[in-house]
């Protein structure tokens, strides 16, 4: 399904009224929620391409969300590493909530924060300015988000967007909402996010050839640029 995110033709979502943005992030809720009632459904995916480097066809501010009858690869791994985490190494709890904690208490890669959530650059980012945006509360599904938290969610999520509008000059993105379905929302190991990447950079031999990424910028000074905008 495509989600047209206003009647504007020529909008981005970091320049919308904050109503809106919550609008779309309910609207995302809702129709995770619909796609997961059908059982043909194994994942949900949301995500917003924003510019033609950021892969998008279609010029009006909209988003997308896809329910997949397989559970993608990227995901399972993903899990993987989080279950081994949480059982083998004996944190005895959530390893991204060990992560959103540590940089909470570090504080260098720290973007914004407000009552339900932390927008922060990873301790290893993939690419320049790249942010990821957890909830406070362990929640392993996006679609669990309450009225209060979607409110919050909408602030700083058009936060980021704003901070690299100006800052960056409106960049080309991706953002995608990592989640699993309802049926696993109480999972301890796993914590619902959302990740922004700016096309700043781009994937080339290197990258598709080890699977390991070269970032030409510092987390920290990302995170500190962001910050002063």
């Amino acid at each position: 399904e495509v989600i047209i995110e206003t009647p504007a033709h020529n909008m981005t979502t970091a320049l919308l009224p904050l109503e809106n943005v919550e609008q779309i992030l309910l609207a995302y809720k809702n129709r995770m929620t619909a796609f997961y009632e059908d059982s043909r459904i194994e994942h949900v995916i949301i995500f917003k391409n924003h510019g033609e480097g950021a892969g998008t066809s279609l010029e009006h501010p909209h988003s997308q969300i896809v329910g997949t009858p397989v559970f993608p690869g990227q995901v399972m791994n993903r899990l993987g590493e989080a279950i081994r985490n949480y059982y083998y190494v004996n944190y005895g709890e959530c390893l991204y909530c060990l992560n959103m904690e540590g940089e909470r208490k570090d504080k260098v890669r720290i973007v914004g924060e407000n009552d339900s959530f932390v927008a922060f650059v990873p301790y290893a980012a993939l690419s320049p300015f790249h942010i990821w945006i957890f909830p406070k509360r362990h929640c392993a599904c996006y679609a669990l988000a309450d009225d209060k938290e979607l409110s919050d969610l909408a602030k700083i999520l058009k936060e980021m967007l704003l901070r690299l509008y100006i800052g960056i000059g409106n960049p080309d993105f991706n953002y995608v909402v990592r989640s699993l379905s309802p049926r696993g929302a109480d999972s301890k190991y796993f914590h619902w996010y959302i990740a922004i990447i700016p096309k700043i950079t781009q994937i080339a031999g290197f990258e598709l050839g080890t699977g390991m990424f070269i970032n030409t910028a510092l987390p920290e000074e990302s995170a500190r640029f962001l910050r002063e905008v």
